[in-house]
């Protein structure tokens, strides 16, 4: 009898340390004003963790994991990014789940100077800058590359594409009017207020979808699941529609 209860002392004592401590969670870019929003609710309904996010492209962040950077969870934008992490073996398999959907769009700066109304359009004389994430380390660049190339476009227009770090800055060259129009999220071109308009929805195969799974060598790895299991919630899900993802 003293041997059990001295083991569930034990228990007890262990439990909460196990839920203590930061969650760090590697994000894309484009999950930034979502996060954010989750981070208070996910630590009030989890006492002792607190949740370290940080953002970038998901080619830049895999690279960060390669060389050594402490991280729990790994949220890509696309499968790819995460198949070149399982395959690099710095995510645990067995915990990858998608998390959230999305749609990219060809956006404009407001008011349309170039008058850009559809992927066709970029070809003409008065388009001179797209925008669009390197295709390289961005998933968003290249699932434009992607739909360009379906529409032997790609090529065509390689003189006019500006290639930048992620898609958050794409949408900051639109905002700044820095260029005629930009590949971006559904999700981006939403939170950019007026300064920014869609032109047109562009179809992708397969569609944007943003897996998660824990790190390999994470720190905190009952933390992440915790955090992955919170973003399944319908707490969770009501806030990833609020700033217009979709449910996977």
């Amino acid at each position: 009898m003293k041997r059990l209860g001295a083991a569930l002392l034990l228990v007890l004592a262990l439990a909460p340390a196990a839920l203590a401590g930061e969650v760090t969670v590697f994000a894309a870019a484009s999950l930034t004003n979502a996060i954010e929003a989750l981070r208070a609710p996910f630590e009030r309904g989890h006492p002792g963790l607190i949740l370290v996010p940080a953002f970038a492209a998901s080619g830049t962040l895999l690279q960060k994991m390669t060389n050594g950077q402490p991280c729990d969870v790994f949220i890509s934008a696309d499968a790819a990014t995460m198949d070149a992490a399982a395959d690099r073996r710095r995510i645990d398999p067995k915990t990858r789940r998608t998390v959230a959907g999305n749609r990219l769009v060809l956006a404009v700066p407001a008011g349309n100077p170039a008058g850009v109304t559809g992927l066709d359009s970029l070809s003409r004389g008065g388009v001179r800058r797209i925008g669009v994430g390197n295709p390289e380390s961005v998933p968003a660049g290249r699932y434009a590359k992607r739909t360009l190339q379906d529409k032997a476009l790609w090529f065509a227009l390689t003189s006019k594409l500006v290639y930048y770090p992620s898609v958050r800055h794409v949408l900051a060259a639109l905002s700044g009017r820095e260029i005629d129009a930009g590949f971006v999220y559904a999700t981006d071109a939403a939170i950019a207020g007026d300064t920014v308009a869609t032109a047109a929805v562009v179809p992708t195969t397969p569609p944007v979808a943003y897996p998660g799974a824990i790190a390999a060598d994470a720190l905190n790895p009952v933390g992440g699941a915790a955090f992955l299991d919170f973003l399944a919630t319908p707490e969770a899900r009501e806030t990833f529609a609020r700033f217009g993802f979709t449910t996977p």
